[in-house]
Protein backbone atom coordinates (compact mmCIF):
# COMPACT_ATOMS: atom_id res chain seq x y z
CA UNK A 1 0.00 0.00 0.00
CA UNK A 2 1.52 3.21 -1.07
CA UNK A 3 -0.80 6.33 0.86
CA UNK A 4 -0.90 6.75 4.33
CA UNK A 5 -0.29 3.73 6.66
CA UNK A 6 -4.05 2.13 7.44
CA UNK A 7 -5.11 1.76 11.41
CA UNK A 8 -7.75 -1.05 12.38
CA UNK A 9 -9.17 -0.41 15.56
CA UNK A 10 -12.78 -1.28 17.19
CA UNK A 11 -14.70 1.85 19.69
CA UNK A 12 -17.82 1.44 21.80
CA UNK A 13 -20.51 3.91 20.67
CA UNK A 14 -22.03 5.82 23.30
CA UNK A 15 -24.54 9.03 24.28
CA UNK A 16 -26.44 6.43 24.88
CA UNK A 17 -24.93 3.01 24.66
CA UNK A 18 -25.27 1.44 20.95
CA UNK A 19 -22.68 -1.21 20.68
CA UNK A 20 -19.24 -1.41 18.91
CA UNK A 21 -17.99 -0.11 16.00
CA UNK A 22 -15.17 -0.82 13.27
CA UNK A 23 -12.81 1.20 12.55
CA UNK A 24 -9.97 1.51 9.10
CA UNK A 25 -8.45 4.92 9.80
CA UNK A 26 -5.95 6.14 7.16
CA UNK A 27 -5.82 9.42 8.51
CA UNK A 28 -8.28 12.14 6.96
CA UNK A 29 -10.83 9.06 5.39
CA UNK A 30 -12.36 6.80 7.79
CA UNK A 31 -14.82 3.86 7.38
CA UNK A 32 -16.89 2.21 10.26
CA UNK A 33 -18.86 -0.65 10.41
CA UNK A 34 -21.66 -2.19 12.85
CA UNK A 35 -21.60 -5.43 11.63
CA UNK A 36 -18.38 -6.40 10.38
CA UNK A 37 -19.38 -6.77 6.87
CA UNK A 38 -21.28 -3.07 5.63
CA UNK A 39 -18.95 0.16 5.45
CA UNK A 40 -19.71 3.74 6.13
CA UNK A 41 -17.41 5.92 4.66
CA UNK A 42 -16.06 9.46 6.03
CA UNK A 43 -13.80 11.58 3.91
CA UNK A 44 -12.61 15.06 5.51
CA UNK A 45 -9.77 17.39 5.09
CA UNK A 46 -10.38 18.57 8.51
CA UNK A 47 -12.67 18.01 11.50
CA UNK A 48 -13.31 20.70 13.87
CA UNK A 49 -16.18 18.84 15.67
CA UNK A 50 -16.60 16.16 19.06
CA UNK A 51 -18.30 12.57 18.69
CA UNK A 52 -17.87 8.94 19.40
CA UNK A 53 -15.21 8.95 16.28
CA UNK A 54 -13.09 11.49 14.99
CA UNK A 55 -10.99 14.85 16.09
CA UNK A 56 -8.21 15.49 14.31
CA UNK A 57 -4.98 17.93 14.06
CA UNK A 58 -2.63 19.50 11.87
CA UNK A 59 -0.79 16.08 11.38
CA UNK A 60 -3.24 13.69 10.31
CA UNK A 61 -1.87 12.39 6.68
CA UNK A 62 -4.56 13.47 4.08
CA UNK A 63 -5.64 10.77 2.71
CA UNK A 64 -7.70 9.60 -0.62
CA UNK A 65 -10.89 7.53 -1.48
CA UNK A 66 -8.22 4.75 -3.17
CA UNK A 67 -6.30 4.69 -0.12
CA UNK A 68 -9.42 4.03 1.95
CA UNK A 69 -10.68 1.31 -0.31
CA UNK A 70 -7.88 -0.17 -0.72
CA UNK A 71 -7.46 -0.04 3.69
CA UNK A 72 -10.79 -2.01 3.86
CA UNK A 73 -9.61 -4.49 0.98
CA UNK A 74 -6.79 -5.34 3.10
CA UNK A 75 -8.03 -5.00 6.83
CA UNK A 76 -6.89 -7.96 8.95
CA UNK A 77 -9.70 -10.84 10.42
CA UNK A 78 -12.23 -9.07 12.51
CA UNK A 79 -12.99 -7.76 15.85
CA UNK A 80 -10.34 -5.18 15.79
CA UNK A 81 -8.41 -4.14 18.90
CA UNK A 82 -10.79 -2.61 21.06
CA UNK A 83 -8.92 1.23 21.83
CA UNK A 84 -11.42 3.55 23.10
CA UNK A 85 -8.96 3.31 26.57
CA UNK A 86 -10.37 6.81 27.91
CA UNK A 87 -13.35 6.71 29.71
CA UNK A 88 -15.71 9.25 31.33
CA UNK A 89 -17.80 7.96 34.34
CA UNK A 90 -20.95 9.37 36.30
CA UNK A 91 -19.68 8.51 39.88
CA UNK A 92 -21.13 7.52 42.87
CA UNK A 93 -21.73 10.57 45.36
CA UNK A 94 -21.02 8.58 48.69
CA UNK A 95 -18.26 7.02 47.42
CA UNK A 96 -16.62 8.92 44.50
CA UNK A 97 -16.51 5.61 42.73
CA UNK A 98 -17.03 5.15 38.58
CA UNK A 99 -20.52 4.09 39.01
CA UNK A 100 -22.05 4.37 35.41
CA UNK A 101 -20.05 4.57 31.88
CA UNK A 102 -21.37 8.14 29.89
CA UNK A 103 -18.69 7.55 26.98
CA UNK A 104 -15.40 6.72 25.91
CA UNK A 105 -12.58 7.87 23.92
CA UNK A 106 -9.85 6.54 21.69
CA UNK A 107 -7.11 9.41 22.16
CA UNK A 108 -6.39 11.75 25.13
CA UNK A 109 -6.89 15.06 23.17
CA UNK A 110 -10.94 14.07 21.50
CA UNK A 111 -11.79 14.03 25.87
CA UNK A 112 -14.33 16.65 25.23
CA UNK A 113 -15.55 19.06 27.83
CA UNK A 114 -18.14 17.62 29.56
CA UNK A 115 -21.46 19.61 29.72
CA UNK A 116 -23.92 17.45 30.63
CA UNK A 117 -24.06 15.84 34.09
CA UNK A 118 -26.51 12.90 33.66
CA UNK A 119 -26.16 8.89 32.48
CA UNK A 120 -28.89 8.36 29.76
CA UNK A 121 -29.53 4.55 29.00
CA UNK A 122 -30.81 5.05 25.38
CA UNK A 123 -32.25 8.02 23.38
CA UNK A 124 -35.54 9.47 24.82
CA UNK A 125 -37.67 8.36 21.80
CA UNK A 126 -36.69 4.22 22.26
CA UNK A 127 -39.12 2.78 24.40
CA UNK A 128 -38.18 -1.26 23.29
CA UNK A 129 -36.52 -1.97 26.62
CA UNK A 130 -38.37 -4.42 28.80
CA UNK A 131 -37.52 -5.12 32.48
CA UNK A 132 -39.09 -8.33 33.42
CA UNK A 133 -38.62 -7.38 37.03
CA UNK A 134 -40.18 -4.44 37.14
CA UNK A 135 -43.27 -5.69 35.61
CA UNK A 136 -43.28 -7.83 37.76
CA UNK A 137 -43.19 -4.66 41.15
CA UNK A 138 -45.43 -2.14 39.56
CA UNK A 139 -48.59 -2.55 41.19
CA UNK A 140 -46.79 -3.05 44.56
CA UNK A 141 -44.54 -0.03 43.85
CA UNK A 142 -47.13 2.26 41.76
CA UNK A 143 -44.93 2.56 39.32
CA UNK A 144 -46.22 3.71 35.95
CA UNK A 145 -43.01 5.26 33.99
CA UNK A 146 -41.43 2.86 31.23
CA UNK A 147 -38.72 0.88 32.34
CA UNK A 148 -35.57 3.17 30.66
CA UNK A 149 -37.00 5.87 32.76
CA UNK A 150 -36.96 4.72 36.06
CA UNK A 151 -33.41 3.23 35.02
CA UNK A 152 -32.29 6.48 34.02
CA UNK A 153 -33.84 8.19 37.03
CA UNK A 154 -32.59 5.75 40.11
CA UNK A 155 -28.97 6.11 38.48
CA UNK A 156 -28.56 9.86 38.09
CA UNK A 157 -29.93 10.34 41.83
CA UNK A 158 -27.40 8.19 43.23
CA UNK A 159 -24.92 10.92 41.57
CA UNK A 160 -26.81 13.72 42.84
CA UNK A 161 -26.81 16.62 44.74
CA UNK A 162 -23.81 17.96 41.89
CA UNK A 163 -22.95 14.61 40.11
CA UNK A 164 -19.50 14.38 39.66
CA UNK A 165 -18.37 13.35 36.10
CA UNK A 166 -14.58 11.85 35.56
CA UNK A 167 -12.24 10.80 32.87
CA UNK A 168 -10.02 7.91 33.22
CA UNK A 169 -7.45 6.47 31.19
CA UNK A 170 -7.50 2.82 31.51
CA UNK A 171 -4.83 0.40 31.97
CA UNK A 172 -3.96 -2.96 30.67
CA UNK A 173 -4.66 -4.72 33.94
CA UNK A 174 -8.09 -2.61 33.70
CA UNK A 175 -7.00 -0.29 36.73
CA UNK A 176 -7.63 3.74 35.89
CA UNK A 177 -5.95 6.91 36.56
CA UNK A 178 -8.00 9.96 37.18
CA UNK A 179 -8.12 12.46 34.91
CA UNK A 180 -10.60 15.54 34.71
CA UNK A 181 -14.38 16.08 34.10
CA UNK A 182 -17.05 18.33 35.86
CA UNK A 183 -16.91 18.89 39.31
CA UNK A 184 -13.60 16.70 39.85
CA UNK A 185 -12.23 17.44 43.04
CA UNK A 186 -8.22 18.23 43.18
CA UNK A 187 -7.84 15.35 45.27
CA UNK A 188 -9.41 12.93 42.37
CA UNK A 189 -7.35 14.27 40.04
CA UNK A 190 -4.42 11.65 39.39
CA UNK A 191 -5.41 8.58 41.38
CA UNK A 192 -5.20 5.71 40.40
CA UNK A 193 -8.28 3.14 41.22
CA UNK A 194 -8.05 -1.08 40.74
CA UNK A 195 -9.89 -2.82 38.16
CA UNK A 196 -12.11 -4.03 40.84
CA UNK A 197 -13.36 -0.48 41.56
CA UNK A 198 -15.16 0.09 37.89
CA UNK A 199 -18.27 -1.75 36.87
CA UNK A 200 -17.20 -4.81 34.15
CA UNK A 201 -19.99 -3.52 31.87
CA UNK A 202 -21.90 -0.34 31.64
CA UNK A 203 -23.26 0.12 34.94
CA UNK A 204 -22.95 -0.90 38.34
CA UNK A 205 -24.77 -3.96 39.53
CA UNK A 206 -24.17 -4.19 43.78
CA UNK A 207 -27.14 -2.26 45.08
CA UNK A 208 -28.59 -2.58 48.30
CA UNK A 209 -31.86 -2.19 46.60
CA UNK A 210 -32.78 -5.05 44.91
CA UNK A 211 -35.65 -3.82 42.32
CA UNK A 212 -32.53 -1.15 40.95
CA UNK A 213 -29.90 -3.97 41.03
CA UNK A 214 -32.51 -6.32 39.49
CA UNK A 215 -33.34 -3.56 37.15
CA UNK A 216 -29.34 -2.87 36.01
CA UNK A 217 -29.22 -6.30 35.17
CA UNK A 218 -31.98 -6.29 32.79
CA UNK A 219 -30.22 -3.53 31.52
CA UNK A 220 -27.56 -5.17 30.70
CA UNK A 221 -29.50 -8.31 29.77
CA UNK A 222 -31.19 -6.01 26.96
CA UNK A 223 -27.37 -5.67 25.47
CA UNK A 224 -26.16 -8.86 25.63
CA UNK A 225 -26.01 -9.11 22.11
CA UNK A 226 -24.06 -5.73 21.76
CA UNK A 227 -22.24 -6.53 24.98
CA UNK A 228 -21.13 -9.62 23.70
CA UNK A 229 -18.24 -7.72 21.51
CA UNK A 230 -16.61 -6.09 24.07
CA UNK A 231 -12.68 -7.99 24.64
CA UNK A 232 -12.26 -7.38 28.44
CA UNK A 233 -14.84 -9.76 29.96
CA UNK A 234 -14.86 -12.10 32.45
CA UNK A 235 -15.51 -15.96 31.36
CA UNK A 236 -18.44 -15.95 33.78
CA UNK A 237 -19.45 -12.78 32.62
CA UNK A 238 -19.65 -13.77 28.96
CA UNK A 239 -21.15 -16.99 29.87
CA UNK A 240 -24.06 -15.21 31.15
CA UNK A 241 -24.13 -13.06 28.26
CA UNK A 242 -24.26 -15.48 26.21
CA UNK A 243 -27.33 -17.02 27.51
CA UNK A 244 -29.03 -13.37 27.72
CA UNK A 245 -28.40 -12.90 24.58
CA UNK A 246 -30.30 -16.03 23.12
CA UNK A 247 -33.56 -14.05 23.92
CA UNK A 248 -32.95 -11.54 21.19
CA UNK A 249 -31.17 -13.81 18.12
CA UNK A 250 -31.81 -11.15 15.71
CA UNK A 251 -29.69 -9.11 17.07
CA UNK A 252 -26.83 -11.57 17.30
CA UNK A 253 -27.40 -12.46 13.19
CA UNK A 254 -25.81 -8.75 12.69
CA UNK A 255 -23.18 -8.53 15.48
CA UNK A 256 -22.00 -12.14 15.88
CA UNK A 257 -19.20 -11.22 13.33
CA UNK A 258 -17.58 -8.70 15.81
CA UNK A 259 -17.68 -11.25 19.42
CA UNK A 260 -13.65 -11.70 20.00
CA UNK A 261 -15.11 -15.51 21.07
CA UNK A 262 -17.68 -17.39 21.79
CA UNK A 263 -18.10 -19.98 24.71
CA UNK A 264 -20.84 -22.12 23.78
CA UNK A 265 -20.56 -22.74 19.85
CA UNK A 266 -23.80 -24.69 19.81
CA UNK A 267 -26.23 -22.59 21.48
CA UNK A 268 -24.85 -19.74 19.46
CA UNK A 269 -25.35 -21.51 16.16
CA UNK A 270 -28.90 -22.20 17.58
CA UNK A 271 -29.15 -18.65 17.99
CA UNK A 272 -28.15 -17.24 14.55
CA UNK A 273 -30.26 -19.90 13.09
CA UNK A 274 -33.12 -18.35 15.00
CA UNK A 275 -31.65 -15.06 13.92
CA UNK A 276 -31.95 -16.09 10.13
CA UNK A 277 -35.51 -17.32 10.58
CA UNK A 278 -36.47 -14.01 12.00
CA UNK A 279 -34.53 -12.06 9.00
CA UNK A 280 -36.68 -14.21 6.70
CA UNK A 281 -33.03 -15.38 5.55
Amino acid sequence: MTGPRPHYYSLRRFCPYQGVVQVVDVGTARAYSEDGQHWTVRIERSYTRHDDFMQEDQDTPVATANDLMEAINRHPGIPFPLQDTFELWLLNKQTLLPMALVKSRRRRADMDTVTDPNWHPFLSSDSVFQSPTLERHRQQRRIAARAQDVLEREINLVARPLPVLQWFERRTDGSGIGLAGMRVDESLAGRRLPAANFPELLVAEDWDDELLAALVRDYHAWHAPLLLAHQRIRPATRQWLEQAARQRPDVILKHYPMYPEVLDEEAMQVSLVSGKLMAGA
